[in-house]
């Protein structure tokens, strides 16, 4: 061994110089780092502009650099003890602390413990990017060494306080005091304190107006600590845990759910150093007239909710609420809730199926049926039996959702959601889908965003509310670049269109009251707790969503709760728009009559029709039963005289015969058979026609194989004498005949 290490030793040599080049390239670009670095320069916050280059705000308020002898000594205690006990012991970087950290996430087998120093927390708020790299953890040790070697403890101290972010857009202990309490940092109390220390580890997760009683819990933790290190007695301790908390009131201002929206995904991209210190400019997608009609219009809601309105064209976020008064509740529901979406998921299983070929004729089923034990039941029990799935979607029948998704399969609404920002989970992977049912819910922006490729021609974007960021330099630090899936064809968007124009026409969107064109799909879940409306015209696309954070039952339904916020802001951000039709893509043939129960070619003599687009080609040739008129056959030839009513033609005379022999014994020659005595000609009934090779209706477009039947054969439903009734919203016949009107 010895002497191949002799051998080998110059090998060894470079491959161990080779190694510590990239750290002593990473020592010697810290150092000049932390030499150009000074204390006390001044602070930036990011400046917020929306799409027309307006001001909307500023991300946080900029709390001015304070020095340690400003910074009463229980919050200076409280940090360390809560944050790096050993600070005023190692040299920047703990070992003991690492492996300490190290030993106690392997036996929890997960992190619980970190093992950065204070000094290595303000390396990586002052010089790093958040992305989490092996090249940034050695990065980050290297300046924590160099920072050591710079500044005092006091000074590093100084620095870590003044370049944290405690939450609530509050950048250094300054702002923080003014943001939670409304005061300087040097008039806090041990009780405030040892709240802002809590704040450090996770400042969302303990936001005292999001989660008061986490915070509070969190706050004696750190009072915990602080005993155990010996900085406070254990009856101060106990008397500032009992304290109440009393909090500032948060200002309100325009978009102020958006703002932290922004202010989160800048953090993540640039880190909170560069977000709330450098200045940087940053300009949305945000209509700001749109969001002070959508904040007027979701202000008076007497429930909680959300509201996100997205431009078709790209995915761009135009206006956002994330609940009826920001003072109230900080919870931003449009981007961090998720609901229950209900019946307004229908849609994404009716475009699975068309993207597998279906057409907006294509008979559903829509009959009480149990599969494998799960029996879907219609409102009010009403059901249609087989009828177009644009006549499903519009009434929202639940049963013909329902069985759809089970001829398509679960895999392709797995699939088709999955495609358009919508990730489900394992659980998911049963056919109470069809309603929406599902294991976690959506968020109202997911909802939203999954109708945009119905107004667009196809095409899904992730959604963004950032169009530039820019640095105090002039610097572009991130241009928007649309995230694009094209989910299906220009055509089966269209057709997608096509059914959700019939939702509002004559299903359970016709209440809402909406002046121009538009396509939408209400929905509502059990026991009234969510209630939803998503829809668009060619220019916007808009989701609504109300429910209570408790979970308690609204009385109203999808359609008249949420639905009539979605039109108010619609009507009100496109006022000055002409409304124009959603434009036709090619190879669509518009406006075909069809037969609701056969899916047939119809005509004014069928009682229940709508006006279906079809993919050039796929249209039927063939028309319903109801469409065929039987006429009588036209009388042709001579006419035959009418006879006395009480003669009957006599029979054909024979002239008597010359006397003969005797005739054989064969049979007489039988006199001509007179013809049959015509009977008055009755008045000839319409004589069935012909059968003109058999008017088989067609066979049913796009129907796919039958499904597995029920256990138990039932019987044929006839459509006619039922009247059943849509869920939830009554329908009523348009000019043209539709659907006969709920009981």
């Amino acid at each position: 061994m010895l002497a191949w290490f002799k051998r080998y030793r110059l090998t060894i040599l470079a491959l161990f110089l080779l190694l510590l080049l990239p750290l002593a390239v990473i020592f010697i670009k810290g150092f000049f780092t932390v030499q150009a670095f000074d204390i006390g320069r001044p602070m930036q916050a990011a400046v917020i502009f929306d799409r027309e280059g307006m001001f909307i705000g500023s991300l946080g308020e900029t709390g001015r650099y304070v020095p340690l002898d400003a910074i009463p000594q229980d919050l200076l205690d409280a940090v360390v003890a809560v944050e790096d006990s050993r600070f005023y012991k190692h040299a920047g970087v703990d070992i003991i602390g690492i492996a300490r950290a190290l030993f106690a996430n392997l036996r929890a087998c997960e992190t619980v413990q970190g093992g950065s120093t204070i000094t290595q927390q303000v390396a990586k708020n002052l010089f790093l990017h958040p992305r989490r790299t092996l090249k940034r953890k050695f990065e980050e040790l290297a300046l924590a060494v160099l920072l050591e070697a710079r500044f005092s403890k006091e000074q590093i101290l100084e620095l870590y306080l003044n370049s944290s972010y405690f939450g609530e857009g509050a950048y250094g202990v300054e702002s923080a005091a003014r943001t939670y309490f409304g005061k300087s940092v040097s008039n806090l109390s041990l009780g405030e304190s040892t709240l802002l220390a809590g704040l450090l580890q996770a400042p969302s997760a303990y936001s005292p107006y999001k989660h008061p009683e986490r915070a509070l819990n969190r706050r004696r933790v750190v009072l915990d600590r602080m005993v155990a290190l010996g900085y406070l007695e254990q009856e101060q301790a106990e008397q500032a845990d009992s304290t109440t908390l009393i909090l500032a009131e948060l200002t309100g201002g325009p978009a102020r759910y958006f703002l932290d929206w922004v202010s989160q995904i800048l953090i993540e991209k640039f880190g909170e150093t560069a977000v709330f210190s450098e200045g940087l400019r940053v300009h949305t997608s945000l209509d700001l007239e749109m969001q002070e009609i959508a904040e007027t219009v979701f202000g008076s809601q007497e429930h909680q909710g959300a509201l996100v309105a997205l431009d078709p064209r790209d995915g761009t976020v135009l206006a956002l609420i994330g609940g009826r008064n920001y003072r109230e509740s900080q919870f931003n529901r449009a981007v961090d809730a998720k609901r229950q979406p209900g019946s307004v998921f229908k849609p994404i299983i009716y475009a699975a199926a068309i993207k597998q070929g279906w057409q907006v004729n294509s008979i559903v089923e829509d009959i009480p049926r149990e599969y494998s034990g799960y029996e879907p039941e219609n409102y009010e029990e009403a059901y249609w039996g087989p009828v177009t799935m644009k006549h499903a979607i519009a009434l929202s029948l639940n049963n013909a959702a329902v069985w759809t998704l089970n001829e398509i399969g679960i895999s392709s609404a797995f699939n088709f959601a999955r495609d358009v920002g919508i990730e489900l989970a394992p659980q998911d992977r049963n056919l109470a889908l069809a309603l929406g049912g599902l294991t976690e819910g959506v968020s109202p922006m997911q909802m939203t965003a999954a109708f945009v490729p119905f107004a667009n021609g196809g095409a899904y974007f992730t959604p963004s509310p950032i169009l530039r960021v820019i640095n105090r330099d002039g610097d572009v630090l991130f241009d928007f670049e649309p995230d694009k899936n094209q989910v299906l064809s220009p055509q089966q968007a269209y057709l997608m269109t096509d059914t959700l124009q019939a939702v509002m026409e004559y299903g359970t969107g016709k209440s809402v009251p909406i002046d121009r064109p538009s396509a939408g799909k209400s929905g509502t879940t059990n026991n009234h707790r969510d209630l939803w409306f998503a829809g668009f015209t060619p220019d916007l696309v808009v989701g609504v969503f109300i429910g209570n954070d408790d979970n308690s039952p609204i009385a109203g339904y999808g359609g008249s709760i949420a639905g009539p916020i979605w039109a108010e802001l619609i009507n009100q951000s496109l006022a000055d728009k002409p409304p124009r039709p959603f434009p036709l893509p090619s190879l669509i043939v518009d406006d075909v009559q069809i037969d609701i129960f056969t899916g047939l070619l119809a005509n004014d003599q069928c009682e229940y029709t709508e006006l279906d687009a079809f993919i050039k080609g796929t249209e039927p040739t063939r028309q319903a039963p109801c469409a065929i008129t039987f006429t009588p056959q036209p009388k042709v030839g001579i006419p035959i005289p009418e006879l006395p009513p009480a003669q009957e033609q006599p029979p054909i005379e024979e002239p008597e015969p010359e006397p003969e022999p005797e005739p054989e014994p064969e049979e007489p020659k039988p006199e001509p058979e007179p013809e049959p005595k015509p009977k008055p000609k009755e008045p000839k009934q319409e004589p069935e026609p012909e059968p003109e090779p058999e008017l088989e209706p067609e066979p049913e477009p796009e129907v796919p194989r039958e499904p597995k039947p029920p256990e138990t054969p039932l019987p044929p439903l006839e459509p006619e004498p039922r009247e059943p009734v849509p869920s939830p919203e009554p329908i009523e016949p348009g000019q043209r005949q539709q659907p006969p009107p709920p009981a």
